[in-house]
Formats: structure tokens, sequence, C-alpha cells
């Protein structure tokens, strides 16, 4: 599956974009997260990669801004594998390895946040 950021100005909320791009385009997708009122907001997406460059048009003629590509950075500079981020991700994007060091699985955030809170060094950001 492949996951997409997409972000709405506050001209965009009143109307049901969302909705229009699943109809008129005949896809399916889920909503895994979502942060949005009248001021604007943001979405994260997921649907099969197949169909990738139809969503991701079809958000972008209605002027939704779309990013498929990475959402987390982390210092690994900065990090020093504690865990502490590990206990609040509630998608498993977070895991200890078996020599207890800490490896991120982008593909799997929802952009919640909840790692960047508990980060005791600040090596988790999220991309803007």
């Amino acid at each position: 599956m492949v996951r997409a950021l997409l972000r709405f100005s506050a001209n965009q909320v009143p109307r049901p974009i969302t909705s229009e791009v699943i109809l008129s385009e005949g896809v399916e997708l889920n909503i895994l997260s979502a942060q949005v009122d009248e001021r604007g907001g943001e979405m994260m997406i997921e649907f099969a990669p197949e169909r990738t460059s139809q969503i991701v048009e079809a958000f972008r003629k209605r002027g939704v801004e779309v990013r498929v590509d990475k959402f987390i950075e982390v210092d690994a500079d900065k990090c020093i594998h504690c865990g502490a981020c590990y206990s609040l991700c509630p998608v498993d994007a977070i895991e200890i390895e078996g020599d207890l060091s800490i490896v991120f699985h982008e593909e799997q955030c929802v952009r919640c946040g909840a790692c960047l809170d508990a980060c005791p060094t600040v090596a988790i950001s999220l991309v803007r």
C-alpha cells in the first residue's frame, strides 16, 4: 500500500473533495488519520500502488497539496536509541531490534506526532 499526505487549505474544507475523488475516479482508499478544521488541515490516506498517479493527479487537480514520499525524519546523530518513542507509536512504525537499537518504518508512519514529544534528544521531526 502507498501512503499519501493531503494538505487542504481553508477554502477547500467546505468541499467534499475526498468523496469527489473516490466517486469520480472509482478508487478505494483508507483514511488513516485526519486533522481538518475550518482553517484547513491534513489527511493521511492509503491506497493500492497501481493507482498512485491517478489518485495523486485527482487530488492535485482539485488544488490539494499531495505528498507521497517521506513523512518523518530521524537524526541518527541525535538518536540515543532509548526507546521512549517505541511504546507511544499507535501503528507500530517503530521497532526495537535484537541489539536494542531503534528502527523507524517510515512507510507505516501516520504522522500522529506521538514520538516527537517522547524523544528526549529531539531527534525525530515530521517532514513538512
